[in-house]
């Protein structure tokens, strides 16, 4: 049986330019385990798959399933949030701009 461990993770190495020795420094990976890995003899636990995949900044599921991460569908205002955006909208410049100075000194920055 075919070891699609050992491809993608042998894909995302030459895609990155990266060798298996570098592989080892970034994940703390011995060079011995990364080599039966990329040789398809073993294939990593859990927490190795992990170690790797921070290492080489790939979705560590992706990399034991081939399966592409879902994105989490976007934020929805909450009712509240939806309220403080439509009195924000209908309020005069004066009070947009005295909001804005209020949330600059509370966030200890500028407001997006």
């Amino acid at each position: 049986m075919e070891n699609e461990f050992q491809y993608r993770l042998l894909k995302v190495l030459n895609e990155k330019g990266l060798t298996a020795s570098e592989l080892s420094r970034l994940s703390g990976i011995g060079k011995s385990d990364l080599s039966n890995y990329l040789n398809g003899k073993y294939l990593p636990k859990q927490d190795k798959v992990y170690l790797i995949a921070k290492a080489l900044d790939v979705d560590p599921g992706w990399l034991i399933t081939g399966v592409e991460p879902t994105r989490p569908p976007a934020h929805t205002p909450t009712l509240f949030e939806q309220a403080l955006i439509g009195a924000y909208r209908s309020a005069d410049e004066w009070t947009k701009s005295a909001v804005k100075k209020l949330l600059d000194m509370e966030l200890g920055g500028e407001a997006k």
